[in-house]
């Protein structure tokens, strides 16, 4: 998903020294809001000399440190941390393996990149046993959850069906059933055994399959750069990488907020899910970029039953875990499970799964509807602007 800009917003607030930051992320249109700054502190610039380029990296004060910038062909990513206490040259360090992290796990997955391990595993004979390095096996065998947990609705074997949409999209062509039918058989999590005397390695039984992790890589990523953090030492911090946000640790005794955008009116938030405690939160949905065939829009996610577009009525989709111990990787998983589902089914598999959403979608006149979980009463306030 292409993301254009990031759009920050300030308010300062003397009696309780803090700043409110709002972030942007337009790849799945989502707001990040999170208190967490003294007023008036000087910015002061660490540069950082990198192949990898990383962005220069900001003392915002108080020993908070932040960088940004566009990764993933445009979605904005973002970094604040703590730093813990040790030598002066150690947010350098952590500014450096961060997003060189970012990079490698994108180097990975990206299925455009002829040179990524998953076009060379798209491109390998599949008819004997794969070995894969630890990133490959460890979102494998986090799909082969999602799959089950979602009865089948979350498959990252749906690459040639998104080729196939991309390119009727192109030559504004809706595919024929057969098409359709075609490109399915290249589809399907069922068909990926995990033999237990290899390390490493899957076996794919039947015909070759595609794999896009698309549906969940961002998490996986922010989780990867989350543990970077943790080795480092960091006890508190922000990521966002598009509409994947982790905030852990101690937000200067303020709650960390995490804000939705309005599906319909894009300056606008929807509503607000706040938790002083570590909080993590996946979004998807539909309004930024829809397949336009013909004056027709379709959804960008796919069922993997009939390789149709969803329901475009599903305006989008907040899943979080208010105590941070789910992943971010399952959380965005089950954020594209739930949009394959539905409105009432996505909610319900929430509720099983235990961890908590919001789902917009348009009602039959074409006002918004929402499905909230029954968990957040308390931490999801809905703006009534």
């Amino acid at each position: 998903m292409n993301n254009k800009k990031t759009t920050i917003f300030q308010k300062y607030k003397k009696s309780a020294l803090i700043t409110l930051l709002v972030l942007i992320s337009l790849g799945i249109g989502y707001y990040v809001m999170s208190l967490f700054l003294p007023q008036g502190l000087e910015h002061r610039t660490l540069r950082t000399d990198s192949a990898n380029n990383e962005p220069s990296l900001k003392n915002i004060g108080k020993k908070w440190w932040e960088a940004r910038q566009l990764i993933y062909h445009d979605i904005p990513a973002r970094i604040l941390f703590s730093a813990p206490s040790s030598t002066n040259d150690t947010p350098n360090k952590i500014n450096q393996a961060v997003w060189h992290e970012f990079d490698r796990v994108g180097r990975i997955f990206n299925p455009f990149n002829p040179k990524s391990e998953i076009s060379r595993l798209n491109a390998t004979d599949q008819s004997q046993p794969i070995t894969v390095t630890e990133d490959v096996y460890s979102a494998m065998r986090i799909s082969q959850h999602l799959w089950y947990d979602s009865n089948g609705q979350f498959d990252p074997t749906m690459w040639q069906i998104k080729r196939l949409w991309q390119t009727a999209e192109k030559n504004q062509h809706i595919p024929d059933g057969k098409d359709i039918a075609g490109a399915l058989q290249w589809t399907g999590f069922k068909k990926i055994q995990f033999p237990d005397t290899f390390k490493n390695t899957i076996l794919i039984n039947g015909h070759p399959v595609k794999f896009d992790f698309g549906g969940m890589v961002k998490g996986y990523a922010v989780d990867q750069v989350q543990q970077i953090l943790l080795n480092y030492g960091v006890a508190a911090g922000l990521l966002q990488l598009g509409g994947e946000i982790c905030a852990f640790g101690n937000n200067n005794d303020t709650p960390w907020r995490i804000g939705i955008q309005h599906p319909k009116q894009m300056k606008k938030v929807w509503g607000v899910i706040s938790s002083k405690n570590s909080i993590r939160v996946s979004t998807s949905g539909n309004y930024r970029q829809p397949i336009r065939i013909n004056g027709q829009s379709f959804y960008h996610i796919f069922s993997p039953e009939t390789g149709q577009p969803v329901s475009e009525k599903i305006l989008g989709v907040t899943t979080a875990s208010i105590d941070g111990k789910e992943t971010n990787a399952r959380l965005d998983g089950i954020a594209t499970a739930i949009t394959v589902l539905g409105a009432l089914k996505g909610i319900a598999l929430a509720e099983t799964l235990k961890i908590e959403a919001v789902i917009l979608y348009e009602k039959q006149d074409g006002s918004i509807g929402e499905y909230s979980t029954a968990g957040l009463s308390g931490y999801y306030k809905r703006n009534k602007d």
